[in-house]
Parts: C-alpha cells; structure tokens; sequence
C-alpha cells in the first residue's frame, strides 16, 4: 500500500487527471509518482532504491488498463503522449529539485522502456475488438 503525503502537481491529459505526489512505499521509502484519477497506484514512478539511488519504475498493468480505456486514434494518441511525457518531464526535475536532491537519478529520457510503452499506447489495438483475421494478423509467428 502506497501512503501519498504530498500533492506537488494535478494536470489533466486525454480523459485522465494525473496526480504527482511524494509517497512512501509499503518499504517506507520515498518516492515521487504520478497518480492516473488520483488512484491508489503511480502509472510512472521514481524511487529511491538504495544509498540515494534513484530508479524510474512504470505499473505496465495500468499502462494496459490505460490503453485499453483509450477510445482515442493513432494521431489523437501521439498527441495525448507528446504532453504526457511533456508533464513526466516537468515533474521529474521537480522531484529532482524537491525530493531527490543529493541522489542519482534515473531520467525518463535515459529510459528504453520508455520507447516500449509509447509504441505499446499509440499503436495499442485491443484483442477483443480484432476481427479473426487481423487477431491472426496480430499473434506472434
């Protein structure tokens, strides 16, 4: 269970309105993170693992729910993920200002999961709404 303790920031992007907070994980360690609807978990989230070492995270399970939400298209998608990340940005140096002062950071920028989940939202299709040929289209060979 996470416990927020500071709200730093609250924008809307798309149909959601992330939320960056300061919390504490269930370990009690610090974190900054960005809560989609205020939820009780962060989509993207930075922690500080060990001896002010700062590691960037991401809960590819809400990244999924995320995606499957999505009613939007490919361009309306890049768009929403240009000021997504445009925001990950800007409160990731807040958290390095803020919290994470005198650590090494991980940077979104410096991340290639980051790659992966932007292909994964802008080109998500749900398999539920595939027809037989595009699923098969769809399956790994």
């Amino acid at each position: 269970m996470v416990s927020k303790n500071i709200l730093v920031d609250i924008s809307p992007i798309g149909t959601f309105t992330f939320f960056a907070y300061v919390f504490n994980d269930e370990e009690g360690r610090v974190g900054f993170g960005l809560f989609p609807n205020d939820g009780p978990s962060p989509v993207i989230y930075l922690l500080n693992v060990q001896n002010n070492r700062v590691k960037i995270f991401f809960n590819e399970k809400l990244i999924v729910q995320i995606c499957e939400q999505s009613q939007f298209n490919t361009n309306e998608r890049r768009e929403i993920f240009r000021k997504f990340i445009e925001y990950a940005s800007k409160m990731e140096k807040k958290a390095a200002r803020l919290v994470f002062r005198d650590c090494k950071m991980s940077y979104l920028t410096e991340s290639r999961d980051m790659v992966k989940y932007k292909r994964l939202y802008i080109h998500y299709k749900n398999p539920l709404s595939l027809t037989g040929d595009q699923f098969a289209a769809n399956e790994p060979a």
